[in-house]
């Protein structure tokens, strides 16, 4: 096997596999932190939920996502572009700062094209912006509305309430699977190493393994660190995600997992308890936020300098 071949192979397996670990409380921080479910069978949950997403939902992402950014045949600047996303997001796993994986990678596909001269979507950056910003005011605010004016309702149907949320962060692993495995997965069609079936498979596998082996940091983060949470506020901030994520992906728009998470647990917390938020702690995350596509650009501008002169091309 050519070692241009290898070398994606191994992108696409590490992206994915980062992507479950860090994506892990963003899809089961709520269930977990208000006692839902144990720390073991949240991630349990979210791995199988997002193999079968990965497994059976994905083919139409992973046919259609490539090539609407940079413009690019080259399985070097591709693997480049993934191997750069995984470092910066395992960073900010070890970290626990919980972050966009496609904003990442969209800004290491920048750094790509800017060592390369090749041509860039300016309308695509300009979508993936436009949701970035709106996405996490959204759910920041829906939050609001749903814990100020909702909860005194909701906790009369608490045992209503339990199963909400179980069935929402099940749903909302499967919805990892299906759409963010097509970061990773879709190099490996584009390159016609597999077809879109066998690539979500592939992408799925390492993405339920990084839930397995390193989710448990960012389940934490989510569940316990910015709110304390109990049924009712859990139910809150998981249907302003919800709700923000449709809405969005509606209007063509691609809103992150976490970031919309984040803003629903905030928005709750200020309706309910602003004092109960961890500051500190959101301070971070938004510095993150704005950071880690800065960082995503330079590391994959660097990561390509390296590989075309290791392989001679």
């Amino acid at each position: 096997m050519h070692p241009s071949t290898l070398l994606l192979l191994g992108s696409s397996a590490l992206f994915a596999w980062s992507m479950g670990s860090h994506y892990t409380g963003a899809v089961m921080g709520t269930a977990y932190g208000s006692g839902v479910l144990s720390l073991r069978n949240a991630q349990i949950l979210a791995a199988i939920f997002a193999l079968i997403g990965a497994s059976v939902a994905s083919v139409h992402v992973i046919n259609t996502y490539a090539g609407g950014l940079v413009s690019t045949s080259s399985i070097t600047d591709v693997a480049a572009a993934q191997l750069a996303a995984a470092l910066v997001t395992t960073a900010s796993t070890y970290f626990r700062l919980p972050t966009s994986t496609i904003q990442i990678y969209t800004f290491s596909l920048l750094g790509v094209a800017l060592v390369g001269g090749l041509p860039i979507h300016g309308a695509g950056y300009g979508l993936v912006i436009a949701g970035w910003a709106g996405g996490p005011l959204a759910a920041l605010a829906l939050g609001y509305l749903l814990a100020k004016f909702g909860l005194a309702h909701a906790v009369k149907a608490q045992k209503v309430l339990v199963w909400f949320v179980i069935g929402t962060s099940i749903w909302s692993s499967c919805t990892l699977g299906s759409n963010d495995v097509s970061n990773a997965a879709s190099s490996l069609v584009l390159a016609h190493l597999t077809s879109a079936r066998m690539a979500g498979v592939f992408g799925g596998v390492f993405m339920a393994l990084g839930v397995l082996t390193w989710g448990r940091g960012l389940l934490r983060r989510v569940g316990h660190d910015i709110l304390k949470l109990d049924v009712p506020l859990a139910a809150a901030a998981q249907l302003s995600q919800a709700t923000t994520l449709t809405i969005e992906n509606a209007f063509g728009l691609n809103a992150s997992i976490n970031q919309t998470i984040v803003g629903g647990l905030t928005g709750t917390g200020v309706a309910v308890s602003p004092d109960k938020l961890n500051r500190k702690v959101l301070r971070n995350i938004v510095l993150n936020w704005l950071w880690s596509p800065v960082l995503g650009t330079a590391v994959a501008a660097l990561v390509t300098l390296v590989l075309h002169a290791a392989l001679g091309k």
